[in-house]
């Protein structure tokens, strides 16, 4: 049974690293199962047996580096967990930089925000504003995760947590007053468009 798993294993393991080298010659697009299947050396009944699409590849191969990394932080008790959290989420994401890249090259940042989803366990939740709440965080880390990603995964505030952001920690200001602002801003620039007669009415 051990030798079954460890050969199924080495199936995902070669197929996903067959992936990632072909991505970084060509679009995700233009790779097929047949290139795919003869880099990684399997068979096309492999691929298939295993995988719905070369997306899944690499969701679950996301799925497998969070899996682990998620595991490293039972060192922590939970008043650091929560000190550390968004720090060892970097280190994570940086530390598969090159998947990271890969996949927002090709387009796919949606299998990042699903997968994010599915970490915090949204679907799976019958409680009807634990959903509501495990949404709000899968949204909000969405949303830190991939601006720091299209800003080159370099700057982050090293005191950074969602609560500090919310309340106005970085900037003088609130939630209440980011989204107030918005629209005033919005506002004021349709006001200044009209009076300047650069909106144009059917």
């Amino acid at each position: 049974m051990e030798r079954k798993n460890a050969a199924h294993e080495l199936v995902i393991e070669s197929m996903t690293q067959a992936l990632l080298q072909l991505m970084e010659k060509k679009p995700l697009d233009e790779i097929s199962a047949t290139e795919l299947c003869d880099r990684a050396g399997v068979s096309r009944q492999s691929y298939y047996r295993n995988f719905s699409s070369k997306e899944e590849i690499l969701s679950e191969y996301l799925t497998k580096c969070t899996d682990e990394w998620y595991r490293s932080l039972d060192i922590f008790d939970r008043e650091d967990f929560h000190e550390v959290f968004w720090h060892e989420l970097m280190k994570l994401y940086k530390g598969n930089e090159k998947l990271i890249r890969l996949i927002y090259k090709n387009k796919r940042s949606s299998i990042i925000r699903d997968h994010i989803f599915r970490c915090c366990a949204v679907e799976e939740c019958e409680n009807f504003w634990e959903k509501y709440r495990r949404a709000m965080l899968a949204g909000a880390i969405c949303g830190v995760m991939d601006v720091w990603i299209k800003r080159g995964m370099q700057d982050f505030p090293v005191d950074f947590s969602l609560d500090a952001l919310i309340r106005g920690k970085y900037k003088n200001d609130s939630m209440e007053a980011l989204i107030r602002g918005k629209y005033e801003d919005s506002s004021e620039n349709t006001h200044n468009e009209t009076k300047a007669g650069g909106i144009q009415h059917a």
